[in-house]
């Protein structure tokens, strides 16, 4: 089955870490329990992630103040406040939210992050080097903060002009598909070698309908850096449009030994198998993400979407 397929672009990330349960009911007891004040704090946190999903951060952010008044401890809740100052470029309010959740969980490596991206924002980037670093040292397998680390020390040693970076991540927010595309071509005429420019040029070409320009973008892009796992899923996810699925499945792979955690590419991996009608292999790797990141959207709706095709052919007996 076809879809639109979910491209990843590399950027820096703040990570709205461990997904909360949706909004539960009172429980029948008197409201100053202490049940019944956790409740209305989880319920408070989630009309907070609503608004925040929805872009309306101000009020995202009074809905979480309210619950911290009630659950003051709760490190990810400030986390929380902290993106949402950060959306609304309040940049000193978020370090604020994010050194209060570190004071609370020092092992909170997405909040080390997020302090770090906030300080590369101020454009104090030794300071950011030592936050993404500290995320590293709670979590040394976190991609994020090993990205922001590299992306940080290029810019620090001049391998990579800050001019071109700051380009391509203002033109990944943009929704213009011929702005992107004039706006990474200016980031490459910066910086030529610039592997991230390349591969969101040939995203913006693949959208845009230009598809021989997106194979030569990603082309250029994994010459560059062969070792890029988004060039690499973005190539599988080319070349499963174009219908050479053996070669996709190839790239998905690659993408995923160099990045386990990749769950666009083990996503889009699982599409493809689903594809050839390779069932065993895309309830393998369904499995595998649902046991690992079964919090995610992405896994969610392919469970979702997958799960009676993929018993069919279980009861049946395989492929």
């Amino acid at each position: 089955m076809k879809r639109e397929y979910f491209i990843s672009i590399l950027l820096f990330l703040l990570v709205l870490s461990c997904a909360r349960q949706g909004k539960k009911p009172t429980p029948a007891v008197q409201p100053e329990t202490k049940e019944a004040l956790e409740v209305k704090a989880e319920n408070l946190v989630s009309n907070g992630i609503d608004y925040y999903t929805t872009k309306k951060y101000d009020r995202a952010i009074d809905q979480w103040k309210q619950a911290l008044k009630l659950i003051p401890d709760d490190a990810e809740v400030h986390n929380f406040v902290g993106l949402a100052f950060h959306k609304t470029g309040k940049l000193d309010s978020a370090i604020a939210a994010y050194l209060q959740a570190v004071k609370l969980n020092p092992h909170y490596h997405q909040a080390w992050n997020n302090l770090g991206y906030m300080y590369f924002l101020k454009g104090d980037y030794q300071t950011a080097l030592g936050y993404f670093k500290r995320s590293l040292q709670e979590n040394p397998n976190y991609t994020q903060a090993r990205l922001n680390l590299q992306k940080t020390e290029q810019i620090v040693s001049g391998k990579l002009p800050i001019q071109a970076f700051e380009l391509v991540e203002k033109t990944s927010q943009i929704d213009s598909l011929e702005l992107q595309i004039k706006q990474y071509r200016q980031a490459l005429q910066i910086d030529s070698n610039y592997v991230d420019a390349w591969n969101n040029l040939g995203v913006a070409y693949y959208y845009y309908g230009n598809l021989d320009s997106a194979v030569y973008c990603i082309r250029r892009a994994l010459d560059k850096n062969p070792d890029y796992p988004p060039a690499h899923n973005n190539a599988g996810f080319i070349l499963d449009a174009m219908g050479d699925y053996q070669k996709a499945i190839a790239h998905y792979q690659k993408a995923i030994r160099l990045r386990p955690d990749y769950v666009v590419a083990l996503v889009n991996l699982v599409d493809t198998y689903m594809n050839v009608k390779d069932y065993d292999s895309a309830r393998t790797t369904l499995k595998a993400l649902q046991e690992s990141f079964g919090e995610n959207y992405l896994v969610r709706e392919r469970i979702k979407e997958y799960q009676d095709v993929l018993k069919q052919t279980n009861d049946a007996g395989g492929k």
